[in-house]
């Protein structure tokens, strides 16, 4: 008897010796690639993986492979490496002058050296220290030429108009002014600059507390995605990383990153029905003339920033910097900006490619690889596309709603849909009930998470919150003008139930699977339904509890404060431009990094200093006045008709 005990001891101490083993494994392994480039002129720098080959006899074997098998844990059984060839002529004293082989033997013998299990080398990518510039197409020139042309006359039309702009003038003068002069201001510093902190004066409408929530939102998204990418990142202390996934508090995290975009989409329904209904309020018809005049107009506020912003991930985005790691952070805008021009990105081209040798059984089994055959340009406006739906299908709805007949039925499937469209997309394709954390989509990229490509970008299963918007925005309109509006609404009630239920929702993510099931969950999928649309019911009450409120709280007073007006103004320009500037940011990181606090302060101060700056300028230079500009032309039009 207390043989066994001894040996089970013994067992149990060398298992766990084992496991703290394979933890402390560094799966990232780069040669110095500033040193490498900087000794040799003709240098040869690759990154290659290296797959271990299994060993039964080895325990600490058994160990890796049960320990990669848990989704929120790196895969150790392959390692990443980056390997300077000459520097690994010079160890291995090899003799072969072939550098695939060189380099595949060499990466076998370093592994060897470390763990003795042998490996099979795959080498992904090559610099070499004589290539030259990549030979672009006709198409990239063209686009090149197209965003310098745009750049420069922006920035002509700018200086020309803020110079000849003179003093201010009185009313008379502005009134009496020509349509070129009106034109030409447009472009002027001198008026747009103050606009950053204008407010509409509508004194019937107390919506001021939005542009806060919008900034807001805007912010915490801006720093959820610049410091997300730095998973896809070779790190040295990985076990740091896989420590906090275990964190109970992750899942709710997970939800919060994946849902609060809801919010803009609860501000985008809310806003569509009060602007309508204001607009629509004196007026005995609205048709097809009505739809086409709101969507021009919408097209004029979103396109020209939009299509610059294309026009440079189609051209200069691709020359910028890209050291040893910077292949994981490619654009596609060169092939596939037409799908974005035309606002179905979240349909055509949603995904990044999965190859033979990273595809997984799992993604293979969910999805055919027809939807793996594609790349998208500028991932994160798949949120522009399902907006852009959302506001034709809206604007639509509200036509119809001032049917009397029609009313009551199109509420009444705008609260069905909201539930059990995206209950039925996740029941019917055996999906998660929210984005999870696994690993071996988030390394290759969030795109091939089916949950993404089914629930997340497409524009069906975000209209629920977006109707929920819409009903909003229609109770507010009509009461906004009653006294009794909050006991109406019941809102005393109704802010600490929705609040429950939202909290209540999040917390549930702790109990959620880590990995897919095999099979589809009717559970799953209500809790997915209800999960999303918590976070466009608790936001939609909070909105309405603050815009009825009779005396104005310190929490307004904060909402309304002009450096938040001020970020609602460049929240598009911020949305827009993140995406560039995030990956430019990891494309410069030549080197493991080390996770920790201070690593993530430091990327993600950098990147929201700089998305500041650029949004600033861009919204001062493209977006207002093309904005302005379109509207002086659509005005005139109008008139002549």
């Amino acid at each position: 008897m207390l043989w066994v005990l001894i040996s089970a001891a013994i067992v149990g101490c060398c298992c766990a010796a084992s496991s703290n083993e394979v933890q402390l494994m560094q799966i990232y392994q780069y040669d110095d690639y500033e040193e490498c480039r900087r000794t040799y002129i003709d240098f040869v720098y690759c990154n290659a993986k290296a797959h271990l080959k299994s060993s039964l006899d080895s325990m600490l074997w058994t160990s890796i492979k049960n320990y990669s098998t848990n989704p929120r844990h790196f895969d150790r059984r392959t390692i990443e490496v980056g390997a300077c060839a000459q520097k690994c002529r010079l160890t291995f004293e090899s003799a072969i002058h072939n550098v695939s082989a060189e380099l595949e033997r060499c990466v076998e013998k370093k592994i060897w050296s470390q763990y003795e299990f042998n490996s099979s080398i795959e080498i992904m990518r090559c610099i070499h220290g004589d290539e030259s510039t990549p030979n672009n197409s006709a198409e990239l020139g063209i686009a090149q030429i197209c965003f310098l042309c745009f750049a420069i006359g922006a920035i002509v039309l700018v200086t020309l108009a803020s110079v000849s702009d003179t003093a201010a003038q009185d009313c008379t003068a502005e009134k009496n002014a020509s349509f070129n002069t009106k034109l030409m201001q447009s472009f002027s510093l001198a008026r747009n600059l103050p606009r950053l902190v204008e407010r509409e004066n509508k004194a019937d409408i107390n919506l001021r507390h939005l542009d806060g929530i919008r900034a807001i939102t805007m912010l915490i998204i801006l720093l959820t995605h610049s410091s997300i990418p730095m998973i896809r990142m070779p790190m040295k202390n990985v076990n740091d990383l896989e420590a906090q996934f275990d964190q109970p508090w992750f899942p709710i995290a997970m939800a919060g990153n994946t849902y609060t975009v809801q919010i803009f989409f609860v501000i985008g329904g809310l806003l569509l029905a009060v602007n309508t209904l204001e607009q629509l309020k004196n007026r005995d018809s609205a048709g097809l003339a009505y739809l086409l005049d709101r969507v021009k107009i919408r097209l004029i506020r979103i396109l020209p920033l939009y299509l610059f912003v294309i026009l440079f991930h189609a051209s200069w985005y691709p020359q910028s910097y890209e050291g040893p790691i910077g292949d994981r952070f490619h654009d596609h805008c060169t092939t596939n900006w037409w799908t974005n021009v035309v606002f179905l990105n979240n349909y055509i081209n949603p995904s990044e490619p999965v190859s033979e040798r990273i595809s997984s059984a799992a993604v293979t089994k969910l999805y055919p690889k027809s939807l793996f055959s594609h790349l998208q340009c500028i991932q994160f406006a798949w949120y522009l596309g399902a907006d852009f739906q959302l506001y034709i299908l809206g604007t639509v709805l509200m036509i119809l709603m001032r049917i009397p007949k029609l009313f009551k039925p199109i509420v009444v499937c705008m609260t069905l849909s909201a539930f059990l469209v995206p209950m039925v997309v996740i029941y019917s394709y055996h999906l998660d009930a929210t984005v999870m954390m696994i690993l071996r989509y988030i390394l290759q990229e969030i795109r091939t998470l089916p949950y993404y490509l089914r629930v997340y970008i497409p524009f069906e299963t975000n209209a629920g919150n977006y109707f929920f918007g819409m009903l909003t925005g229609i109770a507010y309109f009509h009461l906004k003008d009653n006294p009794t509006a909050a006991n109406v609404l019941k809102l005393n009630y109704l802010l600490p139930g929705s609040a429950l239920f939202f909290v209540a929702m999040n917390c549930l993510t702790m109990m959620l699977p880590s990995d897919h099931l095999s099979e589809a969950s009717i559970g799953l999928a209500v809790y997915g339904s209800l999960l999303k649309s918590a976070w466009g019911i608790f936001p939609c009450v909070v909105l309405l509890y603050l815009a009825f409120q009779k005396t104005p709280s310190m929490l307004i007073a904060t909402l309304q404060h002009p450096i938040l007006l001020v970020g609602s103004r460049l929240s598009y320009s911020i949305y827009l431009v993140q995406y560039g500037i995030v990956y430019a940011v990891y494309k410069h990181i030549t080197y493991p990094l080390v996770y920790n606090g201070f690593t993530t302060l430091i990327f993600t101060a950098a990147i929201v200093n700089i998305t500041f700056c650029v949004a600033f300028t861009l919204h001062l230079v493209i977006e207002l006045p093309f904005n302005l500009a379109l509207k002086q032309i659509l005005t005139k039009t109008k008139s002549k008709a």
